[in-house]
């Protein structure tokens, strides 16, 4: 059963009054738990409408993402498993699998850097990324919701259409532009690629990126420790791990070292102190929400 309640308004963070109030929300957790044993999640919301690039990169260091025009936080009780995490591509060495991927992909596709588009060649690949990723549990595939998740935006964003030797799209990433990086947003691709593990490679690829365009860090959304589908971004070497405050190194890949699970249960407790000030959920100026549903004003983002 969901533990969705009335979302509740509160005033944004005092550092960053443009995002506008916020709307938290509760429901069941994405990365934890299963139907017979769901665990609650609560997040908070905002809609601002476009940011101006400063404002979304401190949004970023307030521990948020975007997904299409909604910027979030996860607040759950007792939980912050969901870290910021990005890397210092300067830090970053390819593993011996990592170099194994680009060596299989090198010299395969073209890569062009535009504006996102919507057009019936993407809706096509992007419905079979969905069926064949997520089957019932993918995302929408008609114009409008790819429109609302891929195109729509608050932040500088581009799309890195990938294309083979043929001209066929095999993959479209979202990446977002901020001042010190490059923000990966979304990658989907031909399933029929699959053994080429073309996630892997675009990570790569965005990575070139940044060190083309001379910017310091690359973000990789939240590291949720104990997520099959999360967990996976520690493999980058370079990572860390934002606890509130700043940003701190993560002293290897693997996430049960001991030395590892430190640094990360530091930043899980900072965050939470953290928040506790930039999104202060227990407000008696601002009234819950009445009545009807806020899945159209603030649908449910696509945590990454």
């Amino acid at each position: 059963m969901s533990t969705a309640q009335k979302p509740k308004v509160i005033p944004p963070p005092s550092k960053l009054p443009a995002l506008g109030p916020l709307v938290i929300v509760d429901g069941d957790c994405a990365y934890f738990g299963d139907a017979a044993d769901t665990r609650p999640s609560k997040t908070a919301f905002a809609l601002p409408g476009r940011l101006q690039p400063d404002d979304y990169r401190a949004a970023m260091g307030l521990g948020m993402r975007r997904s299409g025009t909604l910027v979030y936080r996860p607040i759950c009780p007792g939980c912050r498993k969901c870290q910021p995490f990005r890397l210092d591509v300067a830090r970053f060495a390819e593993s011996r699998s990592q170099r194994r991927v680009r060596k299989r992909c090198d010299g395969l596709f073209a890569v062009d850097v535009v504006r996102p588009v919507l057009d019936a060649e993407h809706l096509r690949l992007y419905a079979r990324y969905q069926q064949d990723q997520h089957d019932k549990d993918g995302q929408q595939a008609d114009e409008e919701s790819y429109a609302r998740f891929l195109v729509d935006s608050v932040a500088d964003s581009w799309e890195l259409s990938w294309r083979d030797q043929s001209g066929r799209l095999i993959g479209v990433g979202i990446v977002d532009v901020v001042d010190d990086g490059i923000s990966t947003v979304y990658f989907y691709w031909e399933p029929e690629l699959r053994d080429l593990s073309l996630g892997v490679y675009s990570a790569l690829w965005e990575i070139d990126l940044c060190r083309r365009w001379k910017k310091q860090y690359y973000y990789l959304g939240y590291l949720v420790r104990g997520s099959k589908t999360m967990s996976y971004k520690s493999q980058f070497a370079g990572g860390e791990v934002w606890d509130g405050e700043v940003w701190q190194p993560l002293p290897g890949r693997d996430l049960n070292d001991a030395v590892v699970e430190e640094v990360l249960a530091k930043a899980e407790a900072g965050s939470v102190v953290a928040d506790r000030g930039s999104f202060p959920v227990e407000v008696d100026e601002f009234s819950v929400l009445s009545g009807g549903s806020m899945s159209k004003i603030y649908p449910t983002p696509v945590k990454k």
